[in-house]
């Protein structure tokens, strides 16, 4: 899906060509039951895939050792469409339902992702709510009439029908994106200030996308901020009492370790990284402080695209903690502060 950024009209247009026409992301939402359906649908998604018109992900191309919930979220997180693949056992499961569909439709609420049903087999589907008083058939289902998969003679067809409606949209994206790039190439012939604020004005009904560099550089903020908030306030929390004391450590530019002590034995310990391996798009942290291979953690910031731009989301399904709204490099430090002497209590008391 591609998106065009206001702040492009500084780029040339070259990078704006290369920036706008990168690959859309897919992520498909199912239950495993439908897992045979899904593989079938993957394979009539191949074209596209050779075409450059989207990437599939879907929780099938997980790796061993790889936590489910954590890498599911984030690939969510990421994604510019998510196809629900709905059947009864899709609306029955706790984790499609409340844990993807719900949480896909609220960020297309925001502007950040655009939600695919594909009907594979009958069910009760068009008064099932999504939020904000909608169902889910105030929503164009695929394919053709939202006749399920399953009920046309033949499978192929019915797939067919469905991916060349995907891919008429993607087509139509990119169609966007070349204008929106021309728009950028003509404004650059005369680089006068008032023909820059003319190409900006144009480009503002389009939501910005941010860039791989953006998310990098953000994610590397939320992780400064993070680090100095805990460096600072464990001195201050030594300082308050002198049974107290604190250990700070910072491992390398990507990762810190912090404890508590209380008259000489460890009350919390808390690791915090980014970047790397299954979370590269998220501030991790884990009560076990870091290990090496940082494959487990207890709580997690992915990045996420909004309407205001680039925030971190703090709906972890594996915390108990919940947070109105998304968080910005200091709300993230504090988020994990507070749950850092929330567990610190917890571990006195």
């Amino acid at each position: 899906m591609a998106h065009l950024n206001t702040g492009m009209r500084n780029m040339d247009f070259r990078t704006v060509v290369t920036y706008v026409r990168s690959m859309t992301t897919g992520f498909i939402s199912y239950t495993h039951a439908d897992s045979a359906l899904k593989e079938q649908f993957v394979r009539h998604l191949a074209p596209l895939r050779r075409e450059g018109l989207i990437d599939i992900w879907h929780d099938g191309m997980l790796r061993p050792g790889e936590h489910l919930d954590p890498t599911v979220q984030a690939a969510l997180a990421a994604s510019d469409i998510v196809i629900l693949l709905v059947s009864s056992d899709f609306m029955n499961s706790e984790y499609c339902y409340e844990q993807e569909m719900l949480r896909a439709f609220e960020r297309q609420r925001a502007g950040n992702v655009r939600v695919v049903p594909v009907i594979l087999r009958p069910c009760q589907w068009k008064g099932v709510p999504i939020g904000e008083g909608q169902t889910l058939s105030e929503f164009v289902a695929l394919p053709k009439d939202g006749k399920p998969v399953t009920q046309w003679t033949d499978l192929d067809a019915a797939f067919d029908d469905a991916v060349g409606a995907i891919r008429a949209m993607l087509k139509a994206d990119h169609r966007t994106a070349d204008l929106a790039a021309k728009e950028v190439r003509s404004a650059a012939v005369i680089p006068s200030a008032n023909s820059v604020a003319s190409a900006s004005s144009s480009m503002l009904g389009i939501p910005a996308k941010p860039t791989d560099l953006d998310r990098d550089r953000f994610l590397r903020s939320g992780f400064t901020a993070t680090a100095d908030l805990f460096e600072r306030n464990l001195a201050e929390l030594k300082a308050s009492d002198p049974r107290i004391d604190t250990d700070f450590e910072r491992i390398d530019s990507r990762s810190f370790a912090a404890s508590v002590y209380l008259d000489g034995k460890r009350v919390g310990q808390i690791g915090i990284w980014y970047g790397g391996g299954t979370w590269r798009n998220a501030l991790c942290l884990s009560y076990d402080a870091i290990s090496s291979g940082r494959n487990s953690m207890n709580d997690w910031l992915p990045v996420e695209d909004t309407r205001e731009g680039l925030a971190f989301g703090a709906r972890n399904a594996m915390s108990h903690r919940r947070v109105d709204g998304p968080l910005d490099a200091e709300g993230a430090a504090t988020y994990f502060w507070d749950g850092f002497l929330d567990h610190v209590r917890a571990r006195i008391g």
